[in-house]
């Protein structure tokens, strides 16, 4: 999937990616489709060299282009190729998925944007309330769309906060061991975000749960040796590092960011298990990995690919640590 942003917008203070095309107020989702750059639509086409397979006039493969814009002189682009199976979704469809609860004016869209040629969409929205978790440490609010025009992958919805001191971005599981809603691009798409609209009806349980375990967190602090108890659970040593109780380099620049990290030291922050999960969380946004990384990579990184899976990870072993050090 390719990771460099193609367009994108933004509403408020400039992201930490610092990329984009900021609005000046909040705005529709047809105003926030047109200022990300998003406001065009794809096509299936038979593919070349795709046979005719039934009367139906359907192909066995057919390719996705993204149509160009009325009076802008772009040309055609070919983002995937897909199977008859397939079912695309536009843009605006995507947007409208967040009507329901945009539309009452208790959340605004935040950000959108396109990663490649457009083989990747997201729209993030803002919801209100922001989650306090000890004194001057809040979480705001979000929910996370992406969908895929390349045929690969699906499209996700995912619930997301962001630490106001520091940006982070923290990815949160939605129950039951699942860490995101998704729904695949066939021929039942359009019914299947249908039953998936009623998931805006549990959004507050979500957060509730998660404001929860923060909270938790707070509580637990990172006496004798627990903090090396949680790298464990996270990172695990391999057989020769636990042997030779060798501290891996990840274990000893997470401490770093633990032990000295401003926003780490806030009272009620400082020597707890919400102190080092949100370390990970730092270093997965900002140190992982060693190579220098373009500010669209890490976008992608943290976002969809293995810094998600990381954030993740790194909160469902919180949590259960939490749970019998309570």
């Amino acid at each position: 999937m390719p990771a460099n942003i193609q367009t994108m917008a933004y509403y408020g203070e400039v992201p930490w990616h610092g990329l984009g095309k900021q609005v000046s107020k909040a705005v529709t989702a047809e105003e926030m489709i047109c200022a990300a750059g998003l406001d065009w639509e794809v096509e299936l086409r038979p593919a070349r060299g795709a046979k005719e397979i039934n009367r139906k006039g359907e192909f066995s493969r057919y390719e996705i282009v993204r149509v160009p814009r009325p009076n802008t002189g772009e040309e055609e682009v070919l983002l995937g190729v897909v199977s008859r199976r397939y079912q695309p979704l536009q843009n605006v469809e995507a947007f409208g998925f967040f009507n329901p609860i945009v539309g009452n004016g208790k959340a605004y869209f935040e950000t959108a944007g396109a990663l490649g040629e457009g083989e990747r969409i997201w729209v993030m929205v803002k919801m209100p309330n922001a989650m306090k978790i000890v004194c001057g440490d809040e979480c705001f609010k979000y929910l996370l769309l992406s969908n895929t025009h390349s045929g690969e992958g699906s499209i996700i919805i995912k619930f997301t906060s962001v630490r106001v001191v520091c940006q982070n971005t923290l990815m949160l599981a939605i129950g039951d061991g699942q860490k995101s809603y998704r729904v695949r691009h066939s021929k039942q798409m359009q019914f299947k975000l249908g039953e998936l609209a009623d998931f805006l009806a549990i959004t507050q349980k979500v957060f509730q749960k998660a404001e929860e375990q923060f909270k938790l967190l707070a509580k637990i602090q990172m006496i004798d040796d627990r903090l090396n108890h949680y790298f464990e659970a996270v990172f695990p040593r391999n057989p020769a590092q636990a042997k030779n109780g060798k501290m891996p380099t990840r274990w000893e620049q997470v401490r770093e960011i633990f032990e000295s990290q401003e926003d780490l030291q806030l009272p009620g922050v400082r020597g707890t298990l919400w102190g080092a999960y949100n370390a990970i969380t730092r270093f997965e946004d900002y140190k992982q990995p060693q190579q220098e990384e373009q500010p669209d990579q890490r976008l992608e990184r943290t976002w969809f690919g293995s810094g998600s899976e990381m954030k993740l990870k790194a909160l469902a072993k919180a949590s259960e640590l939490a749970a019998s050090w309570r």
